[in-house]
């Protein structure tokens, strides 16, 4: 039996550190992203009783009967009173004293999202001339916001985008001015929160819901793909058109596996011409050596092999011997392992 000692190593722990710090890294990093994503991107405002209006109003709601009819895609209320020449067939109207009460909820409503939209934070400024492509975002203006030219929001192909200006003052579209939307932005995802609005672009379009603190003016043939909802003041139309906006439900996208058939192969038979080879005799027990003949040993001497050089070259001479050689000393190498004793039996007699 064979001992050992077994002699212990010293083990240096593993230090913890560097996944501990990178975990922190990551940490930091994804956090300051987190927040920064956040900072940049605006929440959209729940409008709540009032997203069924497309006109709402504290005191009178008029329309320039002369120049024809207001059409508004959406409920109508003014607890004062609603002018004949503003018409929303299909859709709830409140009109006066008598249905302020069946409005309270939608006037709390927008009240509501004002403060709503005031309480975003802001990721940039618009004030003076607003115009160009916008993302989305809040936008801030420390005085009023002034559209005198063509101004488009760009959804970034999202459609949840959402998109909030902000002004301490009023909100001015002039004339020749316009408001488009594209790459997946849509009207229902656009606020204007303002102390006043006069829309002056005439046969163009405006995109968003006015969030009013007191009166909203519109002139002659504007379309507003929108609301216009006065907390505190009148809205007054004179022949313009409120399309009341839906967002866009997810389009699911199925994708149906095409059948796959697959022709028939059809493999040529095959012919393989005969080959007809030699017949060949081999001798049990005779070993080959190249250029020697090789003949079976006499019975009684199983696997002997008797050489004869066909070549009386030196060359043919030496390999012939080295081959008797090795067959002679594989002859007398002894049987590994240990013989079996004989068994003895031994029994009684008597």
């Amino acid at each position: 039996m064979r001992f050992f000692k077994y002699h212990a190593r010293t083990t240096r722990p593993r230090s913890n550190a560097s996944p501990t710090i990178g975990l922190l890294l990551l940490a930091i990093v994804g956090f300051s992203l987190a927040f920064a994503g956040s900072a940049r991107s605006a929440t959209t405002i729940n409008l709540g009783a009032a997203a069924s209006f497309g006109a709402l109003s504290f005191t009178a709601m008029t329309n320039a009967d002369a120049a024809g009819p207001t059409v508004v895609s959406g409920d109508v209320g003014s607890p004062t009173s609603v002018g004949a020449g503003v018409t929303n067939s299909g859709f709830a109207r409140y009109n006066g004293p008598a249905d302020a009460a069946g409005m309270a909820s939608a006037q709390d409503a927008v009240t509501a999202a004002y403060l709503a939209a005031e309480a975003q934070p802001t990721t940039g400024d618009v004030t003076g001339n607003l115009g160009g492509t916008k993302g989305p975002g809040v936008y801030d203006s420390s005085s009023a916001i002034l559209i005198n030219s063509a101004l488009t929001l760009d959804g970034g192909g999202d459609p949840n985008a959402v998109f909030i200006f902000r002004a301490v003052s009023d909100l001015t579209v002039e004339v020749g001015a316009s408001i488009t939307y594209t790459n997946g932005a849509q009207p229902c995802n656009v606020f204007w929160k303002v102390n006043s609005a006069w829309l002056k672009n005439s046969g163009s379009t405006f995109v968003g819901t006015i969030l009013a603190l007191t009166q909203i003016t519109l002139t002659d043939n504007i379309t507003v793909q929108g609301r216009v909802l006065a907390r505190n003041a009148d809205v007054t139309f004179i022949h313009d058109t409120v399309v009341r906006p839906t967002c866009a439900a997810p389009v699911t996208t199925s994708t149906t596996a095409a059948a796959t058939t697959t022709a028939a192969t059809t493999t040529a038979a095959t012919t393989t011409a005969a080959t007809t080879t030699a017949a060949t005799t081999t001798t049990p027990g005779a070993t080959t050596t190249p250029g020697t003949t090789t003949t079976a040993g006499p019975p009684g001497s199983p696997g002997a092999t008797t050489t004869t050089a066909a070549n009386s070259s030196p060359a043919a001479k030496a390999a012939a011997a080295k081959a008797a050689k090795t067959a002679d000393a594989k002859a007398k190498k002894p049987t590994r392992g240990h013989a079996k004793p004989p068994r003895h039996r031994f029994g009684l007699t008597g």
